[in-house]
């Protein structure tokens, strides 16, 4: 039984348009079965048709049949119209995207229905429709032929075309669902609005901002912009179709900007489509498409472009993971999102974190494919200058600019909140390195600061690296020959990574340094898609590339048990290949690397314990720095009896004597032992191999 909901809406006077709807609905349609009970209290949509004197009247069926049947042959013979302001909108609508008569017709009841509460109380009267009866319905309702109908509503139509109606329509559910317009403030603009392009989008497309970004900002991308500014430039000027630009990143690059600087250069203006509404609530993928659909339509006679953020939930395909998201919206309909690609009218800037798991059926279908990177030290320091202007002493500018994770979006949003508060804090030079550190932190990306990483030089000296070759005259080679693969191996701590970083500064090269935490990935082809990027970076900079830990990327092809290992070891070897500067492998685990893999590396250098005679200079050294006494005859022989030990020990004893001072050198030798008695080879002496 309808229980009785008198809304303002029930109370006003019906639109004889859409009392003929409703009374159709109700007899010809079957909904006053609906009420199948002997005795029937009125409602709010019985109210609203007889406008009885008590809202608390109680009918018998056949009476209320009866009434419904009279009243239905009363006004169904009567010439009506909707209201004014919507017939006019729809028809300035029809005008702008080519609706014929009956495209009108079925988007004026479509309006009205998602409007007029006492329609849509009706049309819930005929339970769910399935398309035939779907068909029949509006054919009924609109004085229509079933073939009209559902040539309007084909995937052709202009309606579903423009994205006025989305691709739920023919489920089997209920009349109002089926015929859902584009959204709530697209219906509420032709009901009683006025009529423009972005009047009817206002929840669905934005006005892009201002480009803050130039040119200059994006170095590394001239190449790319040479030829994509004449070409955008000459598609808007002969309107072409199907213009599209990927441009994929990590978070913060400049992308969105970059997109906003090409419509400010080519003079037109640039559409946003919105990813929340204007309560903030998420919107779907699909409703998203369904709008940039229609902007496609409604802005194609303005001097304009369109930029879709966000577009992994419409291209990226789902991974292996069982916890990822399922399929997205293109792969369900991929030969029609191929042609959404090929035909759109207005030029399209498409943004993305990452393309790893998007479909190459479609990354192919765009004009540009540009990789927005992450900007190099000498553009921090000039994001870091302008967007901070005097806040930075020039200390905590080169700390920061030495972060290479660091992005402009970062840098502009930190320097915004100090900027705003400066005059009320003690040091906004540390307030903003305290949220650049934050942010960088929770993007889980190190913030060490430059005199740390300095350290790892400062201290090392090739005399207490036991290697079975000469370091220095690998290192004077290499100064004349800046190209090799090298592999270094070794226990822990014999110094394989603090010679990369020594290298590297003899070099005078940057050193960049991966490890499995930064290069493995949980979805299938990510790994390989991480040591391209890796090997693609270091090209770029001119560095010298360390992968440390490299047995989880070279491990022996023959004992993979899926084939992702083995595709990621052919990446690696690939990219070792195909590098031309230095790149330096190390690990401590030479015996699992793949054989093929062996052959490729130039030289392979064996870094092992340290001598008797390195370990008693090494041991001097730290005893000076510690200032600990060391003349007592007795030392040398007690530390020769500490086997198999390495720079690293020391490191780590020197780390602890801050915390935990040593008083005499027997101590310092007493550490050493300690360190040493945690390593395999001290373990298995211990058991007797």
């Amino acid at each position: 039984m309808r229980q009785c909901n008198l809304t303002d809406q029930h109370k006003e006077a019906l639109n004889p348009r859409i009392r003929q709807w409703i009374l159709t609905m109700l007899v010809p349609l079957g909904g006053m079965h609906s009420y199948s009970y002997n005795e029937i209290v009125n409602d709010a949509l019985l109210q609203a048709l007889f406008n009885f004197d008590d809202p608390e009247l109680e009918l018998c069926k056949t009476e209320l049949y009866a009434m419904l049947r009279k009243d239905y042959r009363r006004y169904c013979s009567q010439r009506t119209h909707l209201p004014d302001v919507l017939q006019r909108n729809v028809a300035e609508l029809a005008k702008l995207v080519d609706l014929n008569t009956v495209e009108s017709c079925i988007l004026e009841f479509a309006v009205a229905l998602s409007m007029d509460a006492r329609l849509a109380d009706a049309a819930e009267l005929l339970s769910d429709l399935n398309t035939a009866k779907l068909f029949y319905s509006l054919a009924t309702l609109l004085d229509c032929t079933e073939t009209e109908i559902r040539t309007a509503l084909s995937r052709d139509g202009s309606l579903m075309r423009t994205g006025i109606f989305n691709l739920r329509n023919f489920e089997h559910v209920s009349l109002v669902s089926k015929l859902d317009v584009l959204s709530v403030s697209f219906a509420d603009t032709l009901y009683c609005g006025t009529v423009s392009p972005h009047a009817l989008l206002r929840d669905e497309i934005k006005y892009s901002s201002p480009a803050q970004l130039k040119i200059k900002d994006y170095p590394d991308l001239s190449a790319h912009l040479d030829i994509l500014l004449p070409y955008l430039k000459h598609s808007l000027k002969q309107r072409s179709a199907g213009v599209n630009i990927l441009l994929h990143g990590e978070p913060g690059t400049g992308k969105t900007e970059l997109a906003r600087l090409l419509a400010q250069l080519n003079h037109c203006q640039l559409y946003e489509v919105a990813s929340e509404d204007s309560d903030g609530d998420a919107v779907s993928s699909q409703s998203r498409l369904d709008a940039y659909r229609a902007a496609q339509h409604f802005f194609a006679n303005n001097n304009s472009m369109l930029v879709f953020d966000e577009v992994e939930d419409i291209f990226s395909e789902s991974s292996a993971n069982f916890f990822a998201p399922r399929s997205a919206l293109a792969g369900k309909n991929k030969a029609w999102i191929n042609q959404l690609l090929e035909h759109n009218s207005i030029p399209t800037v498409w943004i993305s974190n990452s393309i790893h798991r998007m479909d190459p059926a479609f990354v192919r279908r765009f004009d540009f494919v540009i990789e927005v990177p992450l900007p190099n030290k000498e553009q921090r320091i000039k994001l870091l200058k302008r967007y901070s202007k005097d806040l930075l002493d020039k200390k905590t500018l080169q700390r920061l600019a030495n972060q290479e994770q660091l992005s402009p979006a970062v840098i502009e949003r930190a320097a915004r909140v100090v900027s705003s508060i400066a005059p009320q804090i003690d040091s906004p030079a540390q307030a903003m390195q305290l949220l650049i550190n934050s942010t960088l932190t929770s993007q889980g990306h190190s913030t060490s600061e430059p005199e740390k990483k300095q350290n790892k030089t400062q201290d090392y000296d090739p005399a207490f690296i036991r290697a079975d070759i000469d370091l220095a005259g690998l290192t004077a080679g290499l100064l004349t020959h800046p190209s090799a693969r090298l592999c270094l191996y070794g226990p822990p701590g014999t110094g394989k990574t603090a010679y990369g970083h020594w290298l590297a500064e003899q070099l005078d090269k940057p050193l960049i340094i991966k490890r499995a935490s930064d290069l493995l990935a949980p979805y299938v082809g990510e790994n390989e898609q991480n040591i391209a990027a890796a090997f693609q970076q270091a090209e770029k900079e001119q560095a010298v590339l360390m992968v440390d830990e490299v047995d989880s990327f070279l491990s022996d092809r023959r004992a993979a048990k899926s084939n992702w290992e083995v595709s990621m070891v052919n990446e690696m070897l690939t990219q070792m290949e195909s590098f031309s500067g230095v790149f330096i492998a190390s690990t401590n685990l030479m015996d699992g690397l793949d054989q093929a893999a062996l052959r490729r590396f130039d030289l392979k250098a064996k870094f092992d314990f340290l001598s008797t005679e390195q370990v008693w200079k090494l041991f001097i050294r730290h005893c000076k720095q510690l200032g600990l006494p060391h003349g007592k005859k007795a030392l040398p022989q007690q530390l020769a009896a500490v086997e198999y030990l390495t720079p690293g020990d020391f490191a780590a004893v020197t780390r602890m004597a801050r915390f935990h001072p040593l008083h005499s050198a027997e101590a310092f030798i007493q550490a050493l032992s300690n360190e040493a008695s945690h390593k395999e080879q001290v373990k298995k002496r211990r058991i007797g191999f």
